[in-house]
C-alpha cells in the first residue's frame, strides 16, 4: 500500500476519536490505531511513525494489505 493515503488518514485522526484498522500481509487480525497525537514520514520510502496517547508505532506501509475506518456520517 502507498504511504500517502495512510498518512492523510492518520493525520485526519489527530485529536479525534476516529479509529483505523490495518491488516498486514500474513496476519488475520487487525491492528487498531486510535487516539493519534502525531504522524511522521520516516526516511524510508514506506515508513510511518505514529504516536498515540498509549504507544509509538513504526509502520512499513508496503506490508499493509488492507485499511478501513468506520464511517462517521452514518449518525
Amino acid at each position: 500500500m502507498e504511504r500517502g493515503p495512510l498518512i492523510e488518514c492518520l493525520i485526519d485522526m489527530i485529536n479525534t476519536d476516529k479509529e483505523l484498522s490495518l491488516i498486514f500481509w500474513g496476519e488475520d487480525s487487525p491492528l487498531e490505531i486510535r487516539n493519534v497525537e502525531r504522524v511522521e514520514e520516516l526516511n524510508s520510502s514506506h515508513g510511518i511513525r505514529v504516536t498515540t496517547n498509549a504507544n509509538t508505532l513504526w509502520i512499513d506501509s508496503s506490508h499493509v494489505s488492507a485499511a478501513w475506518q468506520a464511517r462517521s456520517d452514518l449518525n
